[in-house]
């Protein structure tokens, strides 16, 4: 099968396993031969799924450029947030550390410096990705195929607003997530890619490389889950803090 058509295909396929559609398995009879192509069938399904806001690092392995993909306005919101339950397949929350661009990535030739970056930051914030997936035996999902349905995005919260400071403040921050009340993912720092500011980096130039494109003033980046995921039901609520940077609330209605 040609490589446009496997694309075609798939995206076909995984769109209609959005919610009110049912999962699919894993395709056994088509085969992503590798990264660019798994992005170009994300491209594929973004295009289709709404209004692009920004972007999300996932699959991130220690030492390994981060791996990334869309987030969408109509799939976004300010805490205090409210999704449906409805609305997903699964719901698994990542307790994670975004930024908002105050000022353009222009794409060039020479990597960015953290630096560089640095001053392009408007704002740092606690934010809450829903996890979720459009394949019936997530998580256990052949990494290329899991770049290709978005990294597992469901939904995503974004908190209030604090100074970036130096982005410093990324690498040994602490956190906690409760659910009802009861504290659910605790610690400090340890994110699993090593500090956030670092990846965020090596994501816009990963991106930049690969696209010639840069990243548009107002884009979020979400920078990964600090440590793992945890399930949440319909009725229960969910409190992000990170201490000195902020928090973000979200309501999962049923």
């Amino acid at each position: 099968m040609q490589p446009d058509t496997v694309i075609e295909t798939a995206a076909q396929r995984l769109l209609a396993a959005y919610p009110p559609g049912a999962m699919i398995p894993v395709p056994e009879d088509l085969v992503l031969e590798d990264e660019t192509q798994a992005y170009a069938l994300q491209a594929r399904i973004s295009a289709a799924l709404g209004t692009p806001s920004g972007w999300k690092l996932g699959g991130i392995v220690m030492g390994e450029i981060p791996r990334y993909s869309r987030l969408f306005a109509e799939r976004s919101q300010l805490s205090p947030a409210r999704f449906s339950r409805g609305d997903f397949h699964r719901v698994y929350l990542e307790p994670e550390l975004a930024v908002v661009m105050g000022e353009a990535v222009v794409p060039r030739d020479v990597p960015y410096r953290l630096e560089e970056i640095i001053p392009r930051v408007a704002s740092l914030h606690a934010a809450i990705e829903l996890v979720d997936s459009r394949f019936e035996a997530w998580p256990e999902v052949p990494p290329l195929w899991q770049l290709a349905d978005g990294l597992s995005h469901g939904a995503f919260v974004l908190g209030a607003a604090a100074p970036p400071e130096n982005l410093s403040q990324m690498r040994d921050a602490p956190y906690r997530l409760d659910l009802d009340g009861e504290t659910v993912i605790s610690g400090k720092g340890g994110h699993p890619g090593g500090d956030p500011a670092r990846l965020l980096v090596e994501m816009i130039n990963a991106h930049v490389r690969a696209s010639g494109r840069g990243i548009d003033a107002g884009e979020v980046i979400t920078t990964g889950t600090f440590n793992g995921v945890v399930a949440m039901r319909a009725g229960q609520e969910a409190r992000l803090a990170f201490p000195g940077i902020g928090e973000a609330l979200l309501r999962l209605d049923a």
